[in-house]
């Protein structure tokens, strides 16, 4: 009992004077909302379960004056408390804790897929580094014959040697073709002539045997 006094006290202390604020019904019972600060006032609404949320008017005596929804009433004090019921701050831990599971959840979603992207942009960066060494191996080599003017001279008078022997063997070629195409001319008209020789002898032969007739016994 003592306790409960002195609770009912430091609730005065704390509320005294104030217009307005929030409070909650405490332990697990019912209060009935009466019409006036006396065990004896016309009751309101028959219970308000503990943990339900209120409107705190100010205090009448041993009484408290709230609002509940649309009714203005008292209750006594000693059922006030200045923070949630246990009941309610259980609920309240519970659903804290689902947000911060799910809230975890998606944080590890977030950083496996944040890992993925690491990894494929790692992969991306081997390739580019291997790439970069292998361009810059060349672009020494070039830097090596570019810096040395005898090598880069010996090089330019090899491909020059290498192009004046391609282009001798394609005269050469072309020139075989030439004297090929002119021999099967030559083979041609040859033949032809010889051909044609041939056809006039015949013709000549067959003309003199044509102009010898054989004497008839009448002219005899």
């Amino acid at each position: 009992m003592l306790a409960r006094v002195i609770a009912v006290l430091a609730l005065v202390m704390v509320w005294g004077g104030a217009h307005a604020s929030a409070a909650w019904v405490d332990d697990s019972i019912y209060v009935p909302i009466r019409a006036a600060a006396n065990p004896s006032g016309r009751i309101l609404h028959r219970g308000i379960k503990s943990g339900t949320r209120i409107e705190f008017m100010g205090f009448e005596g041993d009484w408290a004056k709230i609002r509940y929804g649309d009714i203005d009433g008292y209750i006594g004090k000693q059922y006030l408390s200045q923070s949630p019921t246990a009941a309610i701050q259980l609920e309240r831990a519970r659903n804290e804790s689902e947000q911060a599971k799910a809230e975890a959840a998606k944080l590890r979603t977030q950083l496996a897929e944040i890992k993925g992207e690491r990894d494929a942009l790692s992969e991306q960066a081997g390739e580019l580094k291997q790439s970069l060494t292998s361009r810059s191996d060349e672009l020494e080599q070039l830097q090596e014959v570019a810096s040395d003017p005898i090598r880069l001279d010996q090089a330019n008078r090899r491909l020059n040697e290498e192009l004046s022997l391609y282009r001798s063997e394609l005269d050469q070629v072309k020139a075989e073709n030439v004297m090929l195409r002119n021999n099967n001319t030559s083979q041609m008209w040859l033949t032809g002539v010889g051909i044609a020789l041939i056809g006039m002898i015949f013709g000549f032969v067959l003309r003199s045997r044509g102009g010898r007739r054989p004497k008839s016994g009448w002219a005899n």
